[in-house]
């Protein structure tokens, strides 16, 4: 870039671009991960992430290039296209497949007008070679993870930029400049990064002790809580079916009294991990809450009462025949259930909530190892 173009040095500008880039997508990812953490696993998180994180690289990249691409200036921004690539690679490690990566870049070129040039294809071959090994990068640093992310961009853009060179016949003094400018920005970029990710680990650890069950690694009452009144709230907005599960562990007081609160707390594990088995298989939506002692839900949106009958069948006979061996004795499991969907004289979660308890209620009453559906 040169000083004639911008009022301001180049490397200003850039910085304040990516950084800004960047920062409106922190800005935007965590106003909706606030939201959807609200209802949904952390898995979903990371795919919020990831369509965000592609979102915002795949827009200013192509909206830049709309912008100067018949301008004498089309190389300037060369470093920004390689930093986003590390931002996509590296930082979000989003795995693209490479027939997609190269029908893009495919499209860049026919976007430029230069899909019958060599060097365009040479620049698409290793721009997408730069995409591969820096992801593979993020996967297995070890050992100075600085010095290889430095090493690494350094490489590629040495030799990407040599081509930018080559074909608008830039000076050796251009080039050179353009490379101290992008090891810059990476090393911002990097630090940047650092620092945010820190941050978002602090959120992540905050949002799994307050939301997910440290003995049984299920989310807890108070994510429960959240989930089914927003699921409360929805059906009545939208007039969606809406069931629920609740179930009992048998006689559970009796196993912590006769082998031990560790023995209980070994129940209480395999249960859970057996429930979330059977969900899985069923339905990857479904939820398993451990909402007290002994005491689990599971929230069905979209299930009537007739769909979630055998959603309950399965969770029961799952853990009807659960053996749990602790110190060398066997431990037989069982469970009482009890299930209903949400109707008209529900004027709030609780109430809803109250009438699947009482099916369970009514299991228990009447000797266990049942399933009232009502």
């Amino acid at each position: 870039m040169a000083w004639s173009v911008w009022l301001v040095p180049p490397i200003i500008t850039s910085v304040f671009f990516v950084l800004g880039v960047i920062t409106l997508y922190w800005s935007i990812f965590n106003w909706v991960t606030a939201r959807v953490q609200a209802h949904h696993e952390p898995n979903t998180v990371k795919k919020v992430q990831v369509a965000i994180g592609t979102t915002c690289a795949v827009a200013s990249i192509f909206t830049l290039q709309v912008i100067v691409r018949d301008s004498h200036l089309a190389w300037t921004f060369t470093n920004f296209q390689l930093l986003l690539l590390i931002f996509v690679a590296y930082f979000l490690q989003l795995r693209i497949p490479y027939w997609i990566i190269l029908i893009s870049g495919v499209g860049f070129m026919v976007l430029n007008g230069n899909v019958s040039a060599p060097l365009s294809w040479v620049y698409t071959m290793i721009f997408i070679l730069f995409y591969v090994v820096s992801y593979q990068q993020s996967l297995r640093l070890n050992r100075w993870p600085f010095p290889r992310y430095m090493g690494i961009a350094l490489v590629f853009a040495l030799a990407l930029w040599f081509l930018v060179k080559q074909r608008y016949h830039l000076s050796w003094g251009n080039y050179l400049t353009e490379i101290a400018d992008y090891a810059l920005l990476a090393a911002l970029m990097y630090g940047y990064f650092i620092i945010q990710n820190k941050d978002r680990r602090i959120k992540d650890r905050l949002f799994q002790s307050a939301n997910w069950d440290a003995l049984t690694h299920v989310q807890n009452y108070a994510a429960f809580d959240r989930a089914i009144g927003y699921q409360f709230q929805q059906s009545l907005e939208h007039d969606h079916d809406l069931s629920m599960i609740m179930f009992d562990i048998d006689h559970f007081k009796r196993v912590n009294d006769s082998y031990g609160h560790l023995a209980g707390d070994e129940v209480l594990k395999q249960v859970s991990l057996q429930v979330s088995d059977v969900l899985r298989s069923l339905d990857t939506d479904l939820i398993l809450y451990r909402t007290g002692g002994e005491e689990f839900n599971i929230i069905l949106p979209g299930y009537d009462l007739q769909q979630a009958r055998p959603i309950a069948g399965q969770v029961f006979h799952g853990v009807q025949h659960l053996v749990v061996t602790y110190n060398d004795i066997d431990i037989q499991v069982s469970i009482s259930v009890g299930v209903s969907r949400l109707v008209e004289t529900d004027h709030n979660p609780l109430d809803f909530y109250k009438r699947v308890d009482a099916n369970l209620y009514h299991s228990k009453q009447n000797g266990r190892q049942q399933i009232t559906v009502a």
